[in-house]
């Protein structure tokens, strides 16, 4: 066992802890966001710690549904879900994923840089941490160019999915 506590922690357990009176120990990134929006002059509210802590202990990227049903029925209305999302985002805490899908997914912005694969039939989604791009993004660099970043998500059919879909294209 470590003496990181917060490892321990689970989001399914927020509602449990609030209703006992007690706030867990934040994983690290979440608490690193809480301290750039009080440097920010900005609240620290219960609903924004709570998401925080919900995208820092699993690793999404969710959906706002999905946010607001780990948090649990008494935390808050979606609406503040999606008013907090906007202002982490903005701030740079919180980074917007887009698969084309039309429905937008939220993960914390952190330094580790990573890609995602996304099955096209279960939409499970998973974190792919090598970037072949980065050389391009460094070519860019060295062409003059500044601000480069890059977005890339992969798709494709999941083992699961493939397994009881035996004919589905590889």
């Amino acid at each position: 066992m470590s003496g990181d506590a917060s490892v321990f922690f689970r989001v399914a357990d927020v509602s449990a802890l609030r209703y006992l009176g007690a706030m867990p120990l934040l994983p690290t990134h979440a608490a690193n966001a809480l301290n750039a929006l009080r440097d920010r002059k900005h609240r620290i509210t219960t609903p924004r710690r709570e998401i925080l802590a919900v995208l820092a202990t699993d690793h999404g990227p969710f959906t706002i549904e999905e946010i607001h049903k780990r948090l649990g029925k008494q935390s808050c209305d979606i609406v503040t879900v999606y008013r907090n999302l906007a202002t982490l985002e903005e701030l740079g805490l919180v980074r917007r994923c887009d698969f084309g899908d039309r429905v937008y997914r939220y993960e914390l912005n952190v330094d580790e840089h990573h890609h995602h694969i996304v099955c096209r039939v279960c939409a499970k989604v998973e974190t792919l941490d090598l970037c072949a791009v980065a050389g391009l993004e460094r070519m860019a660099k060295r062409m003059g160019y500044t601000s480069v970043t890059h977005s890339m998500e992969l798709f494709g059919i999941c083992p699961k999915c493939r397994k009881s879909k035996p004919n589905r294209s590889r």
